[in-house]
């Protein structure tokens, strides 16, 4: 019989779940994400692997009285109570690297199908109208400016493939610069956030959610931005103030916007959104691909070693009072 009970409320790659079933876990999963499906599904489970959705807060800690690790499938952790975790003696763990290339190329994509109006001519192609070749030509990507805000794993990746791969100048703002040898190899230069809304040809994020960037681009950033610009999103929805994103499009204040994720997910019929031609609409996918779901669902490892009593290996927090793992 299997020591542990490790929970699961999506689906995650087959190798995550063979590991967890090869080291003392049998997996169970949860019948939804409302809050009480998720009080009453982690009553009696030793580990949790959580996914975008869901809440996971006191509440939910103080009713999995056995509860020792949370394991976030991918990077961000704004759906995880941190401090609450902490406090309880809860590790939290997640995979910071597994999902960056995945994430890189679908920035480097959208910066192709937003200016070449991909979707469009898709769907123009399959309609019978071929004079759309005519009407629209969108700029190349060599010499423009690309701005990351967040300098991260996936920010530096993006700028590897969009600097040395499409020739654009690489500018970026984040909390703290990076090393300057990380700035000369990556020949991307530091700006206040305000420089890089200003000049950029195209914004892309990759900050985590926090409250100081919640609707971190709002109005007045949208302001800022030149008319001909494009916005990527794919680190959080509201990083961006999506009312102001809706006007500013809608407005022709920005070209156009490439969205992989939403204030609210799943993304509800009606938005907005989905009436504008100048955005592309994904559903929180960038991250998504076959290699990084594999390694993705290997957080399980890290699951498995809190389990055992052993140290985690990406952590996302120190407990100072671990809950033991079972005899």
């Amino acid at each position: 019989m299997a020591r542990f009970k490790v929970l699961l409320f999506e689906p995650i790659h087959q190798k995550g779940i063979d590991h967890l079933e090869n080291n003392d876990a049998e997996v169970v999963w949860s019948p939804g994400f409302a809050p009480e499906d998720v009080l009453t599904a982690m009553e009696d489970v030793d580990g949790v692997i959580a996914r975008a959705q869901g809440r996971f807060d006191g509440p939910a800690f103080d009713r999995a009285s056995r509860l020792k690790v949370v394991g976030r499938h991918g990077i961000g952790v704004d759906n995880i109570d941190i401090p609450a975790a902490t406090e309880r003696g809860i590790h939290v763990v997640n995979t910071p690297m597994a999902p960056a290339e995945a994430v890189a190329e679908f920035v480097a994509m959208g910066c192709v199908a937003a200016t070449r109006n991909l979707v469009n001519a898709d769907q123009a192609v399959r309609q019978g109208d071929w004079e759309l070749r005519n009407r629209h030509h969108g700029p190349e990507l060599k010499g423009k400016r690309l701005g990351l805000i967040g300098f991260g794993r996936i920010g530096r990746r993006v700028a590897e493939i969009c600097g040395f791969g499409f020739g654009m100048e690489i500018v970026y703002s984040d909390v703290a610069r990076v090393p300057a040898e990380e700035e000369a190899r990556l020949k991307a230069t530091y700006a206040p956030l305000e420089e890089v809304l200003e000049t950029s040809d195209f914004i892309s994020l990759h900050v985590p959610l926090l409250e100081s960037t919640r609707h971190l681009i709002g109005a007045a950033a949208l302001e800022r931005m030149p008319s001909h610009a494009y916005l990527i999103n794919c680190s959080r929805g509201p990083v961006v103030d999506e009312a102001a994103l809706v006007s500013a499009l809608s407005a022709r204040k920005i070209a156009g916007a490439v969205i992989d994720v939403f204030e609210k997910e799943p993304a509800p019929a009606g938005n907005p959104l989905f009436a504008l031609d100048n955005v592309i609409l994904t559903p929180h996918c960038s991250g998504h691909s076959n290699e990084s779901a594999e390694n993705m669902s290997m957080v399980a490892a890290d699951v498995i070693r809190v389990l055992h009593g052993k140290a985690p290996e990406y952590p996302v927090n120190h407990p100072p009072n671990p809950r033991q793992p079972v005899a």
